[in-house]
């Protein structure tokens, strides 16, 4: 125990640590950070100088986000606290805010590309390239069937989902995935596989997950009134080319793609990107 010259009052506390008394008196009273000393004929409290830094550690737990409520499960049988455990717990609630964030830092910057990727479209609108290796969650779709929008925003809710249930990290582009060399497609939402905390990826058994590896790729915008005229014009595109030659097409949908006419886009690729 500190000499008396030492100890502290709880508004001398308070003014320390920039905590008010009324915090101070709760955490008295919940058992959470106890007064060295009270005095039985004043109630008034007092505080060691150590316990200013104990205090310290309170308020780092509590600005973890840590309820206080959930404390008591890190109590010790002399019911005092377990701060082993309560430092463990509020660390780990400080890694997965992280893991969220970088999740959320992922996908802002695909977001951001696709404004880059729009402004440095050539004239022409003809884009030659090698797409990279990229990861869908995929569901299959009718092939060289009239587009049916219901169905397809449907189909990438359900993605979306899953996505958010496997823990992947939902990136920009979905779309329509064409096979035209062996007459199949896909309805697919990218993701990035890095974001899973227990390996690249955990879908259930209705998703079909595709691991495209890139290659050779011409890409252009298509425009028209509405987004399903865009797509049959893709998958109509698609089929008056030679698969051998181009035995892949994406589809995919522009973010902002939306003209002060009222005219939608998306962005038609046929790429030899082995599927």
């Amino acid at each position: 125990m500190a000499d008396d010259d030492e100890l502290l009052t709880i508004g001398e506390v308070a003014k320390l640590d920039g905590v008010t008394t009324k915090a101070l008196r709760y955490y008295d009273a919940h058992g959470i950070l106890k007064p060295e000393v009270v005095d039985p004929r004043t109630g008034y409290r007092y505080y060691s100088p150590d316990q200013v830094l104990e205090l310290d550690v309170v308020r780092i737990c509590l600005a973890t986000g840590m309820p206080l409520d959930s404390l008591e499960r890190h109590r010790l049988e002399d019911g005092t606290l377990d701060w082993r455990g309560v430092l463990r717990a509020s660390r780990a609630r400080v890694d997965d805010e992280i893991a969220r964030l970088r999740k959320q830092q992922t996908s802002l910057n695909d977001y951001l590309e696709e404004i880059v990727r729009k402004a440095q479209t050539p004239e022409d609108g003809v884009v030659s390239s090698d797409l990279q290796p990229t990861w869908l969650a995929a569901k299959p779709w009718a092939y060289n069937q009239p587009f049916a929008i219901k169905r397809y925003l449907r189909t990438m809710a359900e993605l979306r989902n899953a996505m958010r249930e496997a823990d992947a990290t939902p990136l920009l582009r979905r779309g329509i995935l064409i096979d035209h060399l062996h007459e199949r497609a896909w309805a697919y939402h990218q993701f990035d596989p890095q974001g899973a905390h227990d390996g690249p990826y955990r879908f259930d058994e209705s998703i079909t997950v595709l691991n495209p590896a890139g290659g050779p790729a011409q890409s252009m915008a298509i425009e028209r009134d509405r987004l399903s005229q865009c797509f049959d014009e893709g998958a109509a595109m698609t089929m008056r080319d030679d698969p051998e030659q181009w035995p892949h097409a994406t589809m995919t949908e522009i973010w902002g793609s939306r003209a002060s006419r009222g005219r939608v886009s998306i962005r038609y690729s046929r790429h030899r990107c082995a599927v």
